[in-house]
């Protein structure tokens, strides 16, 4: 079983356990980023040898070569998956799944997705990754950048092109979170709701040299470097109507950029109602922060993003403009994408 923490039943017992309570015959599990216990930091999937809870033993599928996955995936009849996914393109657990996907082809290896809900819904945001980007952080040109399918679904996608098999066991409410269910954080920087629904446009704050809040309690929710003016940069934004009120901020990041540091910035509060879309916010903060002096890193951009950074504008009422046919493209591709669907939805959906 490829698992993590985020892999629980709605008591909150972890899934392994209560297979294996259910007597199916689990022998081993395997973590993606982060690892099995999902204490790894971000590009680290750490080896915890046994999971406390089952007894089983545990390894790593992840950012490995072809060889290597093969190797662990070796001599077992059927892997089964089970992962919260939040919805975007560069989250690497699709990575790691497409990676398994290409082994299953040489091994007599089932691969079965339990799936779980798109808790960002079906909405799509953003284009589709231009091939020339390919990366572990975009390993397919198919997907929008805020992609809106479930993780079963994008494994559909992603067995069809690599000319692989996979089933998917059907989740019951697919489309966005639900009240009652809790929230286990798929990973250490995305501790609840707010910073999901942040994430899909925060995250290109990983392509400046300002920090994204790596480092603080509010990872993905506040943003800033040590030369920065606060005070403007939050008026900046505000003057943008983008549905969250940006406050200024400051903080001492203990790890990731400017370790140490103290940082001037902003932290983003949600104005009335859940914010429906992430990425305009996060491509005017990119570019508000760019303004203030904050400097881009294009390589990394252009993989986050999908297009070549050379497109991306310096000012946010440019960049936003921008985003116009982005959209476009990324909704034309989302519903070119209808045959590996699961679960009905409407055009207005997207």
């Amino acid at each position: 079983m490829l698992t993590n923490p985020s892999g629980v039943t709605r008591d909150l017992t972890p899934a392994a356990l209560a297979l294996q309570r259910a007597g199916i015959p689990l022998v081993k599990l395997f973590g993606p980023e982060h690892g099995v216990d999902g204490s790894g930091a971000p590009g680290e999937a750490p080896e915890a040898g046994q999971d406390g809870a089952t007894g089983l033993p545990t390894s790593v599928l992840y950012h490995l070569t072809e060889e290597e996955y093969a190797q662990r995936l070796s001599g077992l009849d059927t892997l089964l998956i089970d992962l919260q996914d939040v919805g975007v393109r560069f989250y690497t657990y699709i990575s790691t799944i497409r990676d398994v996907l290409r082994a299953a082809r040489t091994l007599p290896l089932r691969v079965v997705v339990l799936d779980r809900p798109n808790p960002i819904g079906f909405t799509v945001e953003g284009p589709p990754l231009h091939p020339d980007f390919r990366s572990f952080v975009g390993v397919t040109a198919q997907l929008p950048l805020r992609h809106g399918l479930t993780l079963g679904e994008v494994a559909r996608v992603l067995a069809a092109e690599e000319g692989s098999t996979v089933e998917v066991i059907e989740t019951d409410a697919p489309n966005g979170w639900h009240a009652g269910r809790e929230w286990v954080p798929s990973s250490p920087n995305l501790p609840d709701l707010l910073h999901l629904r942040l994430y899909p446009g925060a995250c290109l704050i990983e392509a400046l040299d300002a920090s994204e809040g790596r480092g603080t309690a509010l990872p993905f929710r506040q943003f800033g470097a040590p030369t920065l003016n606060a005070h403007a940069l939050a008026e900046r934004l505000n003057a943008l109507n983008l549905g969250v009120t940006a406050r200024p901020a400051f903080f001492n990041p203990t790890t990731s950029k400017h370790r140490g540091e103290r940082c001037a910035g902003v932290q983003l509060h949600e104005n009335r109602g859940e914010l429906r879309r992430a990425l305009p916010l996060g491509l005017a903060l990119f570019a508000a922060l760019e303004e203030a002096g904050a400097r881009r890193n294009p390589d990394w951009l252009q993989k986050l993003l999908g297009v070549t950074a050379g497109s991306v504008p310096h000012t946010p009422e440019e960049v936003l403009s921008s985003l116009r046919d982005w959209q476009a493209q990324g909704h034309q591709q989302a519903l070119a994408l209808r045959p590996h669907w699961l679960y009905p939805r409407q055009e207005t959906d997207l």
